[in-house]
């Protein structure tokens, strides 16, 4: 298992790798986020390969000098359950620390169980929450 910052050359298989995760984690009422190449230019992003055939990604924005925003870590189904999720945020928190940042912060939705769990293994806990309303129900 490889896994390397992606570079504006591994676009199409993040494009890829963007829509299988958006296409397989949405728990919202409306549609994720479109790729975009800015994705790969303005953020960290991670690469993760096996034998060749990229299966996993992770991205990173760094707003501010103190942490990282990680976002969009995906493992593919086929090479689940063997510690790549865990490895790709150990990459992300290298390159942050290389950075001289101290935290990692990411939004996690709560129906999602699976990804949950694994943040709270590796540390995470609950520091904030993001709420959502309908705009017609405020109005």
């Amino acid at each position: 298992m490889e896994i390397r910052r992606a570079t504006a050359d591994d676009e199409h298989i993040m494009r890829l790798l963007w829509h299988e995760l958006s296409a397989e984690t949405t728990y919202t009422p409306y549609p994720g986020s479109e790729f975009s190449e800015s994705l790969l230019a303005d953020h960290l992003a991670f690469l993760a390969e096996q034998a060749g055939e990229p299966v996993g990604c992770v991205y990173a924005a760094t707003p501010s000098e103190h942490f990282g925003f990680v976002f969009g870590l995906y493992v593919r189904p086929v090479a689940r359950r063997r510690g790549l999720a865990r490895d790709l945020m150990r990459a992300v928190a290298e390159a942050l620390r290389v950075e001289g940042r101290k935290y990692i912060v990411l939004s996690v939705d709560t129906p999602n169980a699976a990804a949950r769990s694994l943040y709270e293994q590796l540390g995470f806990v609950d520091a904030a929450r993001t709420l959502r309303a309908r705009i017609d129900d405020l109005l």
